[in-house]
């Protein structure tokens, strides 16, 4: 019997010696990654010389968070991949937490010896005091004789000069304890702060037919990385188009550091559902209203809103002083869905509902959150200190040799030249278009650390041939607004994201690009400028009020006249409207001028006006008003 169980654990061992010896650590290094909008692809190379036979080979080391499904093992050579699985190894993270008990046993032993140091001092001061009490004491009770009080002035010197010297000792060493022991809790506070540790491991179970190098390409997906696109917009001068700075903002926190590595950006995001949609029969129905809800005080109204998963808002957004700021951005936070407010501030947005915050934006003003509630919000935001103070509008031409030229003639300023791309000036970037996505190669080596901070990568730049227009509403807004059109940015390839402004060299303000919802034009709001003076007057001698029968008649006549300060010629949009009756029992009539064009479904007039430097032009609109005399109508 006891043979025989020896010859059991032989063979065990034996087995247990051959697993060893058949499991091969791989090393490995980052090669590439590729960085989605949510998520990241990693990519790593290894290299390893092997024996004909069967092994484990264990790829060490790796995020955490990659997923299963997305892993990838290719190999070249004679082998045969027979299986490839993930496990967790939570070997560091137990290095950390042995490290952490290390650490507060460290900490608790300073702790100690101040508290011990503390305590000398504490006896120290106590004999200083029955020195110094005992003295008094003698001087009162006893005449001491020369020689005795020669002895005792002595005997107190020395010892309150041996006791000062001890206590300068014990707070010198208290210091010290002081220093070590802030020094340990900094290093716990770094360890306590890495929650995470456990790194994966992926084994592969494979053949090797014939023995020799054999080359790995290893891939996977991480879950806690991130790219968004940011962009430096700058008008330089009335000679120049409008210049586009594209970069990119890069995160992560994997739990690998991404050294000098092959960086893509890709604008495709890994997590979505790349299935096409299946359309389903559309049944007819007759539709049966549901009652109308009644709201009773102090009970709050259940399910509202919609079933389809999107929350719809609208507001408008104003400046202190109550007007509105016209083309504001409005967008969900952490979401890319936005949209950009009107010139009258207006807007409307549609969220998905899991969206709880927006973020609005203007140039000129501090840009604010709110929780996205449904219905009609107003917004108001604060004037931040950088101002306009000076904003060029020119027609814009560019000739076909490259050189750019002044064209006043085409009072929109408009080109005839195709998009340049400008020459990178920083890290070089490959664009590989691709059916769904855009990738952009940055071309030399970079570096992200998995530490959860924000690294900015130069992706290209572009000369873009922009319109250039002044907007202005004056019976919301006293203040002339600056855009800029680019036609055909669909060629660019460019992504949502936030803008910094820029002219002649100032900084104007942040603003948010939203591509989303542009059309074939992309307009962007390059602010107020004061330059341009607007005012809406009421005319009291053509405004009046009569009565005929059973019938009042109101008339409004206004003049808006602009001036433009500057000392080049301006070409601004000027914008009205006229009342839209709701009822038959209200009649409108146009009075007065009528050079503006006028959209019928929504009674707005516009005024195409060329101004030169110092020079002002006037327009006129007015109504009439006819409506039964025991009704109000307000009109002011």
């Amino acid at each position: 019997m006891t043979r025989l169980l020896t010859t059991v654990l032989c063979l065990c061992a034996v087995n247990f010696l051959a697993a060893q010896k058949n499991t091969v650590n791989i090393p490995s290094r980052i090669n590439k990654v590729t960085v989605f909008q949510k998520g990241a692809q990693i990519e790593r190379l290894a290299s390893q010389t092997l024996q004909p036979g069967k092994y484990t080979l264990v790829f060490n080391g790796l995020s955490s968070q990659l997923e299963d499904q997305s892993i990838q093992l290719k190999a070249e050579g004679k082998i045969t991949v027979l299986s490839v699985t993930r496990q967790q190894n939570f070997i560091k993270q137990q290095q950390v937490n042995d490290q952490i008990k290390e650490q507060e046993q460290q900490q608790q032993d300073w702790i100690e010896k101040i508290a011990a140091e503390d305590n000398l001092k504490t006896v120290l001061d106590q004999e200083e005091q029955l020195l110094l009490k005992n003295q008094q004491i003698k001087g009162e009770q006893a005449t001491l004789k020369a020689t005795e009080l020669k002895e005792a002035a002595d005997f107190q010197r020395n010892r309150l000069t041996t006791l000062y010297k001890e206590r300068s000792d014990v707070l010198a060493r208290k210091a010290r304890l002081q220093a070590s022991l802030q020094k340990t809790v900094q290093q716990l506070t770094a360890l306590h702060q890495k929650k995470d540790l456990s790194t994966s491991d992926i084994l592969a179970t494979v053949e090797i037919k014939e023995a020799g190098p054999i080359k790995f390409k290893l891939s996977y997906l991480v879950k806690e990385a991130y790219w968004q696109a940011a962009y430096d917009i700058r008008v330089a001068n009335i000679t120049q188009p409008l210049a586009l700075q594209m970069k990119a903002i890069i995160s992560q926190h994997s739990g690998e550091d991404w050294q000098e590595v092959k960086l893509s950006l890709s604008s495709g995001n890994p997590q979505q559902n790349g299935e096409k949609p299946v359309m389903s029969p559309w049944p007819l129905r007759f539709y049966y209203p549901e009652p109308a809800s009644i709201r009773i005080r102090g009970i709050s109204s259940i399910a509202s809103g919609n079933n389809t998963g999107m929350t719809t808002i609208s507001g408008v957004v104003t400046g202190p002083d109550g007007l509105p700021l016209g083309f504001a951005s409005v967008m969900g936070k952490g979401s890319s869905a936005g949209t950009t407010a009107d010139e009258r501030g207006l807007f409307t947005l549609n969220l998905p509902a899991s969206v709880s915050t927006i973020v609005v934006s203007s140039v000129g003003y501090n840009s604010t959150e709110i929780a996205a509630k449904p219905g009609f919000n107003r917004i108001m935001l604060q004037p931040s200190s950088a101002e306009l103070s000076e904003v060029v509008v020119t027609a814009l031409g560019i000739n076909r040799s490259g050189d750019y030229s002044y064209e006043p003639d085409d009072w929109r300023g408009k080109s005839n030249r195709t998009t340049r791309k400008q020459a990178p000036t920083g890290i070089l970037t490959n664009v590989n278009y691709q059916p769904t996505t855009t990738v952009f190669e940055i071309q030399e080596p970079f570096s992200v650390p998995s530490d959860s901070q924000q690294y900015r990568a130069h992706i290209q730049d572009f000369d873009v041939p922009a319109v250039y227009e002044y907007y202005a509403a004056p019976k919301l807004d006293p203040y002339a607004y600056l855009t800029a059109k680019v036609s055909n940015w669909q060629e660019l390839n460019l992504i949502s994201g936030e803008a910094s402004l820029f002219f002649e060299g100032s900084f104007l303000g942040n603003s948010w690009l939203d591509l989303n919802n542009a059309d074939d034009t992309l307009q962007l709001s390059l602010g107020r400028d004061n330059g341009i003076q607007l005012k809406r007057t009421l005319l009291k001698e053509f405004s009046t009020k009569k009565l005929l029968g059973s019938n009042r008649t109101d008339t409004r006549q206004y003049e808006i006249t602009v001036r433009n300060n500057k000392q080049y010629p301006v070409n601004i949009v000027v914008e009205d409207q006229f009342p839209v009756s709701t009822s038959k029992d209200i009649e409108i009539d146009r009075v007065g001028d009528k050079s503006g064009k006028l959209d019928e479904e929504t009674q707005q007039v516009t005024w195409q006006l060329q101004l030169e430097p110092r020079k002002d032009a006037a327009v006129r609109i007015g109504y009439s008003v006819k409506y039964p005399k025991n009704k109000v109508v307000r009109l002011d």
